[in-house]
């Protein structure tokens, strides 16, 4: 700031000047900054807004993951159990196959033929006068043809029984597979789901980091702007106290000038009676003094 009085008016006019020059340079500065505050606010709004929509993807997606895994540990048990069952069920059929496999000629004999033979026998039985002996040999034959029909019967019931069990044992691989394929649909989704967190978890930690940083830049901006008015103040009171000094010393070099005026008058009005010429009552009243410069200003 200007304190020193004894500027001169050249020296004042320059430094004028130069604080009026300083004054529109920050004001520019300040107006730039002011932009470019309100433009990083805006980037840090919207990016602080993403943040928020993000977090509540994250939660989303987290509570997503809990549910998948819930589904995924009871698929799991339900293929442990099924898994358990179809190996019973193999035993089984193993056994029923062992067990066909010892009878299967007999499964093979023709059931419509001994039937056949049977009531062949029976009728003959029935309509034939035999000799005893003939007797006991027929019923012979039949109770062995009833006895060969009850084993091929019984057979076929093997037979059908390991078919039964296959069906079975086949149908719940079917259910096995189903479950596994089941497995592998929500482990997969747990995968796509795990991935998805991690970009988003990576786009908050990205976020967090611009936010910061858009933060300390919006910090410094508004402090240079802080400071920048702080000088502007300053500015502006040295501004007004250098135009009174300008005001002052114009003024002084005025009244200066009407008083090299008034003696040079008196001086005249002196000399001019010392001569014995007669004086006017002004040329009197500036000879005693009664006339001050501004006296003189307004008889000019």
């Amino acid at each position: 700031m200007v304190e020193d009085h004894s500027y001169s008016e050249g020296e004042l006019l320059t430094r004028i000047e130069e604080v009026k020059d300083k004054i529109i340079q920050l004001k520019d500065e300040r107006r730039r900054l002011i932009e470019e505050l309100r433009r990083l606010r805006d980037e840090r709004r919207r990016l602080i807004e993403e943040r928020r929509r993000l977090i509540e993807e994250f939660k989303s997606l987290r509570e997503r993951l809990r549910e998948l895994k819930s589904r995924l540990a009871e698929i799991k048990a339900e293929r442990d159990k099924v898994r358990k069952e179809a190996l019973d069920k193999r035993e089984d059929v193993r056994i029923a196959r062992q067990l066909a496999e010892k009878e299967g000629e007999v499964a093979r004999v023709s059931l419509r033929r001994l039937q056949k033979r049977l009531e062949e026998l029976e009728w003959r039985q029935m309509t034939t006068v035999m000799r005893p002996e003939e007797e006991r040999r027929l019923v012979e034959e039949i109770a062995r043809i009833e006895s060969m029909i009850m084993k091929v019967k019984e057979a076929r019931k093997h037979v059908i029984s390991v078919l039964e069990l296959e069906a079975d044992y086949k149908a719940t691989l079917l259910r096995l597979k189903d479950l596994n394929n089941k497995m592998a649909e929500v482990v997969e989704e747990i995968k796509s789901v795990r991935l998805q967190l991690q970009g988003i978890a990576a786009r908050l930690d990205e976020l967090s980091s611009k936010v910061g940083a858009l933060t300390q830049s919006i910090s410094d901006k508004s402090s240079r702007v802080d400071e920048i008015n702080r000088e502007l103040d300053s500015l502006y009171n040295e501004y007004r106290g250098a135009l009174g000094r300008l005001r002052d010393l114009r003024e002084s070099r005025r009244l200066g000038i009407q008083l090299e005026l008034l003696e040079r008058k008196r001086r005249e009005v002196r000399e001019k009676a010392e001569r014995g010429e007669p004086l006017t009552l002004e040329e009197l009243r500036i000879l005693y003094g009664e006339l001050d410069e501004e006296g003189l200003s307004s008889s000019q």
